[in-house]
């Protein structure tokens, strides 16, 4: 009779083990008790023993009809597995390491999958067989005898993975940034008056010396115009940490701060104080900072990784879960920028720099020019190359 109409139609497993002394054996019993109250049929030899068997015969059906084989790594299976123990002594232990390494040396692919070395509570990798590779394949270390301390091997054998692979999207497609293919310039038009910009510090008035400067990207509503309803606010505060990680805003592990107001909702890391983050008004604003690079000497600016930021994060602002206007004003700031030089990011370690005096502390534009909306989506780029030539120029003088 198959193993799954003796044991039920659940996943099967066969627990290989030799008889150390009696603390493993009944280890071992309670491991087995564990996995069959999980709703694992467990084939074990000391549940087996109602009448007289040809042991050998009943491990051979066991290994190869079950879906799986626990070895349950000890000093004796070490020993019998790899051939080293003396002959009189574990010879059901014997037998089943010499058939498990036959199994092996017929399709390995097949049976390395099948064959699951576990370290119970007390033992450790020292006992597993040198022939089921104890350091370069997977083994299971239990930390509890309990549903608890046996999850990953449960998992495997339920097939029940801790992280499961997202489903392929479609193809992301990335135009030529030059020559044919390449992207078109985005058309700015200018507005008859400035819309009005929330600037950062309005929102999150900044303390305590050295703040880093900030670089604000911010897209403004202008036609039609927009008033977002609260709610549409309070959904965003689950999205914002979401959308700032997927676009590599914030790292997948950083601490955010998330709060929000009558007016806006917003979500900064935490552990960098508020100097990366996004936001989204009422009025319709979207707006992300991240910080100047820090030198040796003050902060430093690199224009063409400026406008790698600015792309990603156009992208970032463009793809929140809200309907965009059809015209939106794109404007940039820096605050402060005292210490602030333009340069390579080789540069930033160097010790002897020139920094301009002159420079106005803050740097902020009017938001007096729009482009379409679908810009966003096809020129970015050339968006971010404006907004960036803006800044620098500043800058520089």
């Amino acid at each position: 009779m198959p193993i799954e109409e003796r044991l039920g139609t659940g996943p099967t497993v066969f627990v290989s083990y030799t008889h150390d002394d009696e603390d493993h054996r009944r280890a071992v019993l309670k491991f087995a008790t564990v996995l069959q109250n999980s709703g694992i049929a467990v084939t074990l030899d000391r549940w087996a023993s109602d009448r007289r068997r040809d042991w050998q015969a009943w491990a051979v059906k066991g290994m190869t009809e079950c879906d799986y084989v626990i070895v349950i790594a000890s000093k004796d299976y070490r020993r019998m597995g790899d051939g080293n123990g003396p002959n009189d002594l574990n010879l059901g232990g014997q037998s089943e390491a010499a058939l498990l390494r036959d199994l092996l040396q017929g399709d390995r692919q097949a049976w390395t999958v099948k064959i699951l070395p576990v370290i119970l509570p007390g033992q450790d990798i020292s006992g597993i067989p040198l022939f089921l590779q104890p350091n370069a394949a997977d083994r299971y270390a239990v930390d509890s005898i309990t549903p608890e301390g046996i999850e990953d091997l449960l998992r495997v054998i339920t097939s029940q993975p801790r992280h499961v692979r997202p489903p392929l999207g479609p193809p992301l497609v990335l135009p030529p940034q030059t020559g044919p293919g390449s992207m078109p310039d985005a058309t700015w038009s200018v507005l008859s008056q400035a819309v009005p910009v929330n600037w950062l510090p309005e929102l999150l008035p900044r303390q305590g010396p050295a703040q880093p400067p900030l670089v604000e990207l911010h897209l403004v509503p202008v036609d039609p115009p927009v008033r977002l309803r609260v709610r549409q606010l309070e959904a965003l505060r689950d999205e914002l940490p979401s959308v700032g990680r997927s676009r590599r805003l914030f790292s997948p592990s950083e601490g955010l701060t998330v709060d929000s107001s009558h007016d806006a909702v917003w979500a900064y890391a935490s552990n960098r104080d508020g100097s990366t983050g996004l936001a989204v008004y009422r009025s319709g604003q979207r707006t992300c900072w991240f910080p100047a690079t820090p030198a040796t000497i003050g902060w430093l600016l690199d224009r063409d990784d400026l406008i790698d930021q600015l792309t990603d994060h156009l992208g970032l602002l463009a793809d929140l879960g809200l309907s965009l206007p059809g015209k939106i004003a794109p404007t940039i700031g820096m605050t402060p920028t005292d210490f602030v030089r333009v340069g390579k990011l080789g540069e930033a370690a160097a010790t002897s720099v020139s920094v301009p005096m002159a420079q106005p502390h803050e740097v902020r534009f009017d938001a007096d020019e729009a482009v379409a909306a679908e810009d966003l989506r096809t020129s970015a780029r050339s968006i971010a190359q404006e907004l960036a030539a803006r800044l620098v120029r500043a800058l520089t003088g």
